[in-house]
């Protein structure tokens, strides 16, 4: 391993072109195969599923039922409790340095032994005003032993890993899809672990914010506990936009995206009738080209974020 691995670990030599993003959780490998350097939208030529029974040999069996090789390159998400991500106000060093200073800037943010974690870096673009001088990076932690665990857990199933990433990252590669006219993107995505806004301009993360609300929790039926729970959202929500209106006043929003969900939900309308800020929903098909076999709302739900991991572009600051 080592803390120069970035971004935000990565391994070995690229291999064909495209990209396996492949994830082992919940009992099942799911995997999304797309090439990102395809001329127009980004190609996404297939995904699926298989079993996983939490050991490498049931992960070989299901890459190899999927078709890949030696030579395919791969990535793997951490799952959201394997890691830290925290906007850490950097300190005045030379950028050789910087790593290594806000490894110890990390000691009083981490629980653990800060000897035991690797790091990365991803630098929040400066703002305007009194505070454009404060220079501010996201640093993402995760204990050195887990993510030697997904290591060893791909070697010896002979995947051939070569990128770890985040869902933060992952969802910041769809969202600047969808950015247009220079202007900030905001997009809200929920799952069973939780929800995840982050804000996108040219491309470039900004915010990244997790929010306790489930997916189930936004599909319940009854109507009292649907109403306080969207009005819990909406608060969080525009709390969250106003704090990044005064630290990003250079940024003009153009909308929310709401993410895929697994049967649509009142939640957008809702959005849309309280929030005074333009709320659309995300189809990936928009933004997107597929293979042979399109993704239903469901699908699109599930993958989505080993989606926004599969086609991570390779130029650019990860």
């Amino acid at each position: 391993m080592g803390e120069n691995l970035s971004p935000f670990w990565q391994f070995g030599q690229q291999q064909a072109a495209g990209l396996v993003a492949l994830s082992t959780e919940a009992g099942k490998v799911r995997y999304v195969h797309s090439n990102a350097a395809a001329t127009g939208k980004p190609l996404v030529l297939a995904f699926g599923e298989a079993e996983w029974r939490g050991d490498s040999a049931s992960l070989a069996q299901a890459y190899k039922a999927f078709g890949f090789g030696r030579k395919n390159r791969c990535a793997t998400l951490l799952m959201a409790g394997d890691y830290q991500i925290s906007a850490v106000e950097a300190p005045s060093v030379p950028e050789a340095e910087l790593k290594t200073a806000m490894r110890w800037r990390m000691k009083d943010v981490i629980d653990y032994p800060v000897e035991q974690a690797v790091f990365d870096l991803l630098e929040i673009p400066a703002g305007e005003g009194p505070t454009a001088r404060t220079r501010w990076i996201y640093v993402v932690a995760a204990r050195a032993e887990l993510v030697q665990t997904y290591v060893e857990r791909f070697d010896r199933a002979r995947v051939p890993l070569s990128v770890i990433d985040i869902p933060e990252t992952a969802q910041r590669n769809v969202s600047a899809l969808y950015e247009r006219d220079a202007r900030g993107v905001g997009l809200l995505y929920f799952d069973d672990a939780g929800g995840l806004l982050t804000v996108t301009a040219g491309g470039e993360l900004f915010l990244a914010r997790r929010f306790d609300f489930t997916m189930t929790q936004i599909r319940q039926r009854n109507d009292a506990y649907r109403e306080d729970l969207y009005s819990r959202i909406l608060v969080e929500l525009q709390r969250t936009l106003d704090n990044f209106e005064r630290q990003h006043s250079q940024i003009v929003m153009s909308r929310i995206m709401l993410g895929p969900e697994p049967e649509q939900t009142p939640l957008a309308a809702y959005l849309r009738s309280n929030l005074g800020t333009e709320i659309a929903a995300v189809a990936l098909e928009d933004v997107l080209a597929f293979g042979d076999n399109s993704p239903d709302a469901q699908a699109q739900w599930k993958y989505f974020h080993l989606i926004g991991c599969a086609i991570r572009s390779e130029g650019k600051r990860q």
